[in-house]
């Protein structure tokens, strides 16, 4: 099988194969306790007697039946209520950052955590384990790593005030950003405009999801809770006018292929990834990532491979998700710069050395 790309020449399928094992990924979207491998969960429910209701590793994650949202944050309120303690967390960090991310050649991470999804664990407690997992992971697999905090839209704005404030008072390095996720529907984005300036006033970075919204949905996450970029985003393209301010002014798109095509956000259900042709087609800044990799069973080399596949992008089209990555977080300046020199220079590697000259 042969596949096109978008400089023209056509792709083979075993260098496509090539290409997304080996290309250097920077992640950005990836949730904590959706990137909890189905065993793990297993495990740590026996640990702490919680019934899975006959559950095993084979039957936990039913990746089809997400394309019901709600069943899908059912599944994660499961998860999440049996990573309970330091030790949990320092595993399920510390697997998700290696096994999930180094593996894969994930080189910079910025782990999105929910601590309303993690029950009764006190925010210091959840931030202690998982920065124990992040710099174990770090010593023995090279990967770097923050953390941005979301804020559950299912809950109210003043919970969400709250958790800026708890944020604030127990403010670490490795705490980067906030973000905002759960259902859309079920929390507009302008009534947690107070939290988002709270936090904008202690130089926290800031994002939200806006999946299944409309495009004007962008406009207040820009305008009124001051987003620097956008997770999911794809109905962006449904307005021409809100796509043309995104390009003048960069604002970098955070896609997930497959699970936004399973919840048929980016497209039919059917693998097209239609929108995310689209934003590329329309000039906009696009990053790839992997979103909850094990419940909808893909991983950070999947993601890109699928794209590879039912797109027909190439190294260039590829290694640009992964710069554009780099531009779209939220490291300090010097490290963006190194990350991004390596970046380059893996990219360049898969080039392989130029064909001689045919005599």
């Amino acid at each position: 099988m042969r596949t096109e790309t978008t400089s023209g020449p056509t792709t083979t399928s075993e260098e496509i194969e090539r290409i997304v094992t080996g290309l250097p990924k920077v992640s950005l979207h990836c949730h904590l306790l959706g990137s909890i491998q189905a065993q793990t969960v297993v495990e740590l429910a026996a640990k702490h007697g919680v019934d899975l209701a006959g559950h095993t590793a084979e039957t936990l994650y039913d990746h089809a039946s997400y394309e019901d949202l709600g069943e899908f944050l059912r599944v994660l309120d499961v998860v999440g209520s049996v990573v309970r303690d330091r030790d949990d967390l320092h595993r399920v960090t510390y697997e998700s950052l290696t096994e999930g991310g180094a593996a894969h050649r994930v080189l910079y991470r910025e782990i999105q955590i929910s601590p309303p999804g993690h029950g009764n664990v006190p925010y210091p407690h959840l931030i202690e384990g998982i920065t124990a997992g992040m710099r174990d992971a770090q010593t023995d697999t090279g990967i770097d790593s923050r953390v941005v905090v979301g804020l559950c839209r299912e809950d109210t704005p003043a919970a969400a005030l709250e958790l800026v404030e708890t944020v604030i008072a127990h403010r670490t390095e490795e705490v980067i950003g906030i973000g905002l996720d759960y259902a859309e529907v079920k929390g507009p984005p302008v009534q947690f405009a107070p939290a988002y300036a709270r936090a904008a006033e202690a130089g926290l970075q800031r994002t939200a999801h806006s999946e299944t919204g409309p495009p004007q949905h962008i406009e207040v996450l820009l305008d009124e809770l001051g987003c620097s970029r956008i997770d999911h985003g794809y109905h962006v393209v449904d307005d021409p006018e809100i796509t043309a301010r995104c390009v003048q002014e960069r604002v970098p798109f955070i896609c997930t292929p497959v699970s936004s095509d399973i919840g048929r956000y980016s497209g039919s259900g059917d693998g097209s990834h239609r929108r995310i042709r689209q934003m590329v087609e329309a000039g906009l800044v696009v990053a790839i990532d992997s979103d909850d990799p094990p419940m909808f069973g893909t991983d950070p080399t999947h993601d890109y491979r699928a794209l590879a596949h039912a797109l027909g992008f190439g190294l260039d089209q590829l290694g640009t998700f992964t710069l554009n990555a780099v531009e779209a977080s939220w490291l300090e300046e010097a490290d963006k710069a190194a990350l991004r020199r390596r970046a380059l220079e893996e990219i360049e590697a898969l080039r392989g050395p130029e064909p001689r000259p045919q005599t």
